[in-house]
């Protein structure tokens, strides 16, 4: 069975200014549209889309866009309350998602993850589209292993329930691993069923994240590390990512190494940081939490001399590629 429609609406949850968008959204695209495909790409941005320097990143980015023959289109993203936002945020993208299935003649939509296949199944079912399941990970399983939600809360079942019905719509689902298909093609929803599937792990563009030395001299003498091991986690802290553990790692590894330095690129929560290395024995001089601009990354990666990414070992992670590891 093969998947046919050369015009797609991808829907993505995610904004295309956030970290993930430019890194794990826009590459792919731009290449499936050499390709052939012609995209017509629907979002939902965070509030800085609207304002300010937002606003001009926003329309600088249509424009790059629209030179790689792909037409964006975004909603403004609702946080709080919870359910009620996320339920506002469905209707409002089958409203719009509706609109551009007709207007652009869609014969295929998309949907990265769990948010936008419950709007991807709305329009399968009133306009006969094929749909796409990028499943991304188990949503549900992944916040009851971080420890935001109870397994059987309401939040937990409704999200299952709409995992099911997607699955059981779908007429191809993208999984990030090899190893949660065997599980997932057992499910109810999925067994039985001719449907197409591919692994798509994340990926990161290598023409953007490689070493420069260049980068790296100059990024060690802003931080004061001219001689100094510098060990880096780059991403969110705590959940299924064990930071503690992490903190803990460093100060038996500097027992060996006693001028080793942790760097933590993260965009949140540095507070907690700087508690757990105080709480550690840990000197402001050993370490810094700093928040990095997407496109600064790789310079700070190139200052480094390790990465460390410990993880929960769940149930839901058979199913994760963290882009950290690409």
């Amino acid at each position: 069975m093969t998947l046919k429609g050369n015009r797609v609406l991808f829907i993505s949850y995610n904004g295309m200014l956030d970290p993930l968008g430019q890194s794990q959204v826009i590459p792919y695209l731009k290449e499936l549209s050499k390709k052939g495909f012609s995209f017509t790409l629907l979002s939902f941005e965070r509030g800085h889309a609207y304002t300010g320097a937002g606003l001009e990143e926003s329309t600088e980015l249509h424009q790059q866009l629209a030179e790689s023959e792909i037409d964006w289109h975004w909603l403004r993203y609702h946080k709080t309350p919870s359910l009620a936002a996320t339920s506002y945020d469905v209707l409002a993208g089958i409203r719009y998602g509706s609109r551009l299935v007709r207007d652009k003649q869609i014969e295929m939509v998309h949907a990265r993850s769990h948010i936008p296949a419950t709007i991807a199944l709305r329009l399968k079912r009133r306009f006969g589209v094929k749909m796409i399941f990028d499943v991304r990970g188990l949503l549900a399983d992944e916040y009851v292993d971080a420890g935001h939600w109870q397994k059987g809360s309401i939040p937990y079942r409704i999200t299952k329930t709409a995992e099911g019905r997607a699955l059981a719509a779908a007429d191809g689902v993208v999984t990030l691993t090899e190893r949660i298909w065997p599980v997932m093609s057992q499910w109810e929803s999925l067994r039985n069923r001719d449907v197409v599937h591919q692994v798509v792990p994340c990926c990161a563009d290598l023409e953007l994240f490689k070493f420069s030395r260049a980068d790296r001299e100059r990024r060690r003498a802003e931080l004061g590390l001219p001689d100094r091991f510098v060990i880096i986690y780059s991403g969110s802290i705590d959940g299924w990512y064990l930071t503690e553990s992490m903190a803990d790692f460093f100060v038996t590894m500097r027992k060996q190494r006693p001028r080793a330095h942790f760097l933590w690129l993260t965009p949140t929560r540095h507070q907690r940081v700087r508690e757990l290395m105080k709480a550690r024995g840990v000197s402001e001089s050993d370490y810094a939490v700093l928040r990095s601009a997407p496109r600064d990354v790789p310079s700070y990666l190139s200052a480094g001399d390790a990465g460390l990414a410990f993880i929960k070992p769940c149930f839901s992670k058979l199913a994760s590629s963290p882009t950290k590891y690409a």
